[in-house]
């Protein structure tokens, strides 16, 4: 653990380093215990089949810069917005993999959430021709099975999960920032996945949004756009990081997004032997579409 460091979401991640730039986050363990203040609570859903929650020493509606975000009996990861810096102390079960994984999977964009930087979405995503393009759907519809037919393609990894979007002033677009260098094409608990040669850091304008729609076996290959209520809901359930104190500024975020960005459905039959035909329809589209 000792001076390394890795990426995510756009920024360097320094483990018990002093390096100070603008977009590096400092990561360290802790050498004090969860102050006796942080007494004003939010509960998540079970994750994992773990019980994860916030605390904070006043409501995050009041003051989001000083927090704590605890994954009971494994770890508790302190967070300061304004120092740039996640402190975290050790549980009855903690070990190195899993304080990444829950830095990586959830504190970090908890961290970026309510510092307000970026809006993230569940997707798998990958770079074509300069943009990206991301796949999205309901749980097992194949977002990861379809990033990873794209990366034997060799296409390049933004992400197998999360993906931090964001509004640029300067291009008056929105952009992306890729996630981190692990994908897990596969389901295991509290796992990361692997870490892959195949992943590109940095920020990218958004090509293509779809919407994996799993459908019977008979049935052909469609890609169609999506509009109206129907887009919206599907861009509103693909939210990540959904928190109840900004869901104001959220839903004026995720309206703004819908009515710049298209959301293409493609319906995917169930199975396997033709996810080569999809490829070839969606790149198809892509290039019809000249992104």
């Amino acid at each position: 653990m000792c001076n390394r460091h890795t990426y995510a979401y756009g920024h360097k991640l320094y483990f018990n380093s002093s390096i100070k730039e603008k977009s590096v986050i400092q990561i360290k363990k802790c050498d004090t215990s969860l102050p006796q203040d942080y007494t004003h609570k939010i509960l998540f859903e079970t994750n994992q089949d773990r019980n994860i929650y916030l605390l904070s020493p006043q409501p995050l509606e009041e003051n989001s810069k000083q927090w704590a975000f605890i994954v009971e009996d494994c770890i508790t990861f302190l967070c300061d917005i304004e120092k740039k810096q996640i402190c975290y102390i050790e549980a009855e079960n903690y070990s190195t993999q899993l304080m990444e994984y829950w830095l990586i999977h959830i504190a970090l964009p908890l961290f970026w959430t309510l510092e307000g930087s970026y809006y993230f979405l569940h997707t798998g995503s990958v770079v074509i021709d300069g943009k990206a393009v991301l796949f999205m759907g309901d749980s097992y519809a194949g977002k990861s099975t379809m990033t990873d037919f794209f990366l034997q393609q060799k296409y390049l990894l933004l992400s197998d999960d999360k993906l931090a979007t964001f509004y640029d002033e300067k291009s008056k677009s929105f952009k992306v920032h890729a996630s981190h260098p692990y994908h897990r094409p596969y389901r295991a608990k509290e796992d990361l996945g692997r870490k892959t040669d195949s992943f590109q850091e940095g920020s990218f304008p958004i090509g293509r949004l779809y919407w994996l729609q799993p459908v019977d076996a008979s049935q052909d290959i469609a890609i169609t756009e999506l509009k109206g209520i129907k887009k919206f809901e599907r861009l509103r359930y693909s939210t990540e990081m959904d928190i109840s104190l900004d869901a104001k500024e959220r839903f004026c975020y995720i309206t703004k997004f819908a009515n710049h960005e298209p959301l293409y459905e493609v319906k995917v039959p169930n199975d396997l032997s033709k996810l080569p035909k999809v490829y070839d329809k969606i790149i198809e589209h892509i290039k019809g579409e000249n992104i």
